[in-house]
C-alpha cells in the first residue's frame, strides 16, 4: 500500500512536486495504453508509510480468529461480465491504422488481467468485452469519449523547473502523487510546460481483442470490529487519514503498524495509491469505523511480494480505522 505524499491538485490549480513514473505491480504491466491509470504501486517494502520503522511481533489473538478462506464450487464463468476478472490479448491501432500498443501476442507477451467493472480500465474496453466467451474475438471501437477524453487545453501548464525532478527535459513523462501521468513539453528559462492531457487524448482508438481466461475476481473480506457513523463513506479521490495494523494472515506475524508510530497514515482513496484490497475494502467503511480487511494475495503484492516481510502469495490481514475523510 505503500505510498508516496498525498498532494491533490486538479487541472486549474497545479500541485507539485512531480515525481518519475514508478514500476506498476506486476499483475498490471505498465505498458499496457488501454488503463485508465498509470503506475500504481512503488517499491517501497510492505508498508504504507514513508520511512522505515522498527517493526514489532504481536499475537495473531491481536486480530482475533482469522476467518479462513473459502471457495466456490461453481464452475469458472465463461463469459465476460460484471465482477468477473478477463484475460485478454490485444492490439491498438489508431485510424491511420499506426499501433500504439499491443500485448505482442505473437512474441509471447504478458496478456492484460483486470476485473470488469471495477473502472481501472478505459470505459470503452471494460464495456466492450462484456459479453464475450472464452476464445472469442472481438474489435473494439473507442472514442474518445470512451477513452481518454478530448483534449482540454487547461490541461497545458507552465511551472518553475525547480518544482519538477532534476535534470528533467522536453519528452519526459512525470508522475504526480494521485497517479496522473503527464508530459513535459518545453524546458526553457527556468520554466517548463507540462500537459496533463493523455497522449491519446482526443484520438479514436480501435481495438483487436480476444479473450483467453475468465475467473472469479478475487474479493476482500470486511468484518466490523466497531461500527462508525453508518452515513459518511469515503468516495473515489477522497483523502483519507487511518490507522491500521497488517498482518500476515497464515502466520500472524505483523509487518507493520501506523498504531505502533503512533502516526496516522494519509492517502487518496480509489487512484491507485494503495493495493487493490484497500482500495475495494475502504470503500465500505464509514467515518469512525473499525473494521478487518483479509485481503488474497491477488488484491495484495501476488506472486512478487514485498520485500522480506510478505512473501510472495501471501493473503493478508489489516487491522484498519478510518479517522477522517478530507
Amino acid at each position: 500500500i505503500f505510498f508516496r505524499p498525498v498532494i491533490m491538485h486538479t487541472f486549474r490549480r497545479l500541485a507539485l512536486p512531480l515525481s518519475r513514473p514508478s514500476r506498476m505491480a506486476a499483475a498490471q504491466p505498465s505498458r499496457h495504453m488501454c488503463r485508465v491509470a498509470g503506475p500504481r504501486l512503488s517499491n517501497t517494502p510492505c508498508r504504507p508509510a514513508l520511512h522505515p520503522a522498527p517493526l514489532g511481533h504481536c499475537s495473531p489473538a491481536a486480530f482475533g480468529p482469522v476467518t479462513s478462506h473459502s471457495f466456490s464450487t461453481t464452475a469458472a464463468p465463461t463469459a465476460a461480465a460484471e465482477g468477473v476478472r478477463v484475460t485478454i490479448h490485444y492490439v491498438g491501432t489508431l485510424d491511420d491504422g499506426q499501433v500504439f500498443d499491443s500485448s505482442e501476442e505473437d512474441k509471447g507477451g504478458d496478456p492484460l488481467v483486470f476485473d470488469v467493472g471495477e473502472g481501472r480500465m478505459i470505459r470503452g474496453i471494460d464495456n466492450g468485452v462484456r459479453g464475450m466467451t472464452v476464445g472469442e474475438s472481438r474489435e473494439i471501437r473507442c472514442e474518445p469519449a470512451d477513452a481518454y477524453g478530448e483534449r482540454d487545453p487547461q490541461g497545458v501548464q507552465t511551472v518553475e523547473v525547480s518544482k519538477l525532478p532534476d535534470d528533467v527535459k522536453a519528452g519526459d513523462q512525470l508522475q504526480t502523487p494521485q497517479g496522473q501521468r503527464v508530459t513535459v513539453t518545453k524546458v526553457e528559462d527556468g520554466q517548463a510546460t507540462v500537459d496533463f492531457n493523455h497522449p491519446l487524448a482526443g484520438q479514436a482508438l480501435n481495438f483487436s481483442v480476444k479473450l483467453i481466461a475468465c475467473a472469479e475476481a478475487p474479493q476482500v473480506t470486511v468484518t466490523t470490529l466497531s461500527p462508525g457513523d453508518g452515513v459518511t463513506f469515503p468516495s473515489k479521490g477522497d483523502s483519507l487519514t487511518m490507522h491500521y495494523t497488517g498482518s500476515l494472515a497464515a502466520t500472524g506475524a505483523k509487518f507493520d503498524s501506523s498504531v505502533d508510530r503512533g502516526m496516522p497514515f494519509k492517502f487518496t482513496i480509489g487512484v491507485g495509491q494503495v493495493i487493490q484490497g484497500w482500495d475495494k475494502g475502504v470503500m465500505k467503511m464509514s467515518v469512525g469505523e473499525k473494521a478487518r480487511l483479509e485481503i488474497p494475495s491477488d488484491l495484495g503484492y501476488g506472486e512478487r511480494g514485498a520485500g522480506e516481510r510478505i512473501p510472495p502469495n501471501a493473503d493478508l490481514v489489516f487491522e484498519v480505522e478510518l479517522l477522517k475523510i478530507n
